[in-house]
């Protein structure tokens, strides 16, 4: 093997001859020529480890020449040779980029070091530009991998700030479906929370799925995908879900097809629930980039879902102290006994007969269970009294929706709720107590309850009137319409009573 590639340079042929034959017995590659410009010609033709150059040489001398050659290859070590040496030559030469200089006569031992050595300086130049180069590429990659890992971290910041935006479970989820759908540019995902009463799994919030698979799935522990990674606590990547043996031929999920990636909802030991991805929209597969990325995710998920969850605990928990003290406001009277029942039955038919969002519904089913909440405060007297009122008795029962107002105020998920509470006992026509608020700026759902309200007075019995019929009532209700209620919403109570003439007994 040669120990390096070395070019001789020398207008004398005989010199050329003498390095050429001593270099070659001692294992180096060697070829000469017998001008600088062969000499270049040569250069640019191969590459030399070290070029050994005369300095007196016609046409171009070997000063010229290491200028040359180091623009051809700058890592080519030069050695200068001359008979005619002085130092003033030999520092130009160093300063031209020569890495010795020798002078005829010259000891061949000394020579062939200097040889040796300018081969191994090159080699180490290489091997060290060679690491610059990784070095570089390395730092790129790693400046590329922080800035994305940056944006990744930024990203999932943001995610988390959004999906932790709201408190209500159901925005939670639609939260989590949603940006996960943008993140990652999915046709499919689905979040599905664990039942532990039921021992079963179900689909909460999902994108991409039919309604119909939304609502009858029903997952236990061990089954199908969701429920394998619900025992397991662990996620799974698959790439094929229709050819992957483990899930083909038991998976309950046949709406899943294709590449999917499933990830436990878990804090600690603590699994709560699944969130699935399904087929991304550009039929790209996963990556794992995409796994680590919902992992992540889930993570976040899981404390927002955790949090919503304990915070509907506690509003069901003062929702039902709040509840008992309405009903029992009720229950003073046996003529008013389940009129908040009633009033909130009535509201929520008209409610869901008038499509409104579930959002909407839940809204005024709260508000209606809680309408008489201010009357807390009102002597029972007053409540009770057979006969008609004063105009300070009056005056007292018309702030009971004030009253229902500062007892729920400091429950803010409540702040909807209060609205309608509060506009009740407006009238249509602007003619209503507390605030005087007139037709379309009265909130739908307090027009909605004020009508439930007064059908459930009329058709109830009273310490100064007997109960109206139904036909009474419904001819008072037409009567009313444009001045205490709104006529459409008369409307379509009417055709639902006539529709469901059961939904009241009178």
């Amino acid at each position: 093997m040669s120990k390096g590639k070395i070019m001789v340079i020398d207008d004398e042929k005989v010199m050329c001859h003498l390095l050429t034959d001593l270099l070659k017995d001692r294992g180096y590659d060697v070829e000469y020529a017998l001008s600088g410009k062969e000499g270049l010609a040569m250069a640019r033709q191969k590459s030399f480890d070290v070029v050994i150059t005369d300095i007196k040489m016609p046409k171009l001398t070997g000063l010229q020449v290491i200028t040359k050659l180091k623009n051809i290859d700058p890592n080519t070590r030069v050695i200068i040779i001359t008979a005619f040496g002085n130092m003033e030559t030999a520092q130009q030469s160093l300063r031209l980029g020569a890495y010795d200089y020798i002078t005829k006569p010259f000891d061949i031992g000394k020579i062939s070091f200097i040889i040796k050595r300018a081969v191994a300086s090159k080699e180490l130049s290489l091997t060290n530009q060679k690491l610059m180069r990784q070095l570089k590429q390395n730092n790129i990659l790693l400046e590329k991998k922080v800035k994305e890992r940056t944006k990744q971290l930024t990203l999932l910041y943001k995610t988390g700030l959004e999906i932790s935006s709201s408190l209500r479970l159901e925005k939670v989820l639609q939260n989590i479906v949603k940006k996960v759908s943008i993140l990652l540019d999915l046709e499919i995902c689905s979040i599905l929370l664990w039942d532990s009463e039921k021992e079963e799994l179900s689909i909460k919030c999902a994108q991409g799925l039919s309604k119909d698979v939304i609502c009858n799935t029903i997952i236990r522990k061990g089954e199908g995908i969701s429920g394998w990674v619900l025992e397991k606590k662990t996620p799974l990547f698959i790439k094929n879900v229709e050819s992957d043996e483990r899930f083909k031929k038991r998976s309950h999920e046949k709406y899943y097809t294709r590449s999917l990636i499933s990830v436990p909802l878990s804090k600690e030991k603590n699994v709560i629930g699944v969130i699935n991805i399904n087929n991304k929209k550009t039929k790209k597969p996963f990556t794992n980039d995409d796994l680590a990325l919902l992992k992540e995710i889930a993570i976040e998920a899981t404390i927002a879902i955790e949090n919503a969850t304990l915070y509907k605990k506690l509003q069901d928990t003062h929702l039902r102290t709040i509840t008992a003290l309405t009903a029992a406001i009720d229950a003073k009277d046996h003529y008013t006994c389940h009129h908040s029942e009633q009033v909130t039955k009535y509201a929520t038919a008209i409610a869901n007969k008038m499509k409104l969002s579930l959002h909407e519904i839940e809204t005024i089913k709260r508000a209606s269970q809680l309408h008489d909440i201010g009357k807390i405060g009102i002597p029972d007297y007053i409540l009770t009294k057979p006969g008609k009122l004063t105009s300070n008795e009056w005056r007292e029962v018309k702030l009971h929706p004030t009253r229902a107002k500062d007892i729920l105020e400091p429950l803010n998920y409540l702040k909807k709720v209060i609205k309608l509470i509060k506009q009740h006992h407006e009238r249509y026509d602007g003619k209503g107590y507390p605030g005087g608020t007139r037709a379309e700026n009265i909130e739908l759902g307090a027009r909605i309850m004020a009508i439930a309200d007064s059908f459930d007075a009329m058709t109830s019995e009273r310490p100064y009137r007997k109960k109206f019929s139904l036909e009474k009532a419904i001819e008072e209700l037409e009567k009313n319409k444009g001045t205490q209620f709104d006529p459409k919403i008369v409307d379509v109570f009417v055709n639902l009573l006539n529709e469901k003439p059961d939904l009241v007994t009178v």
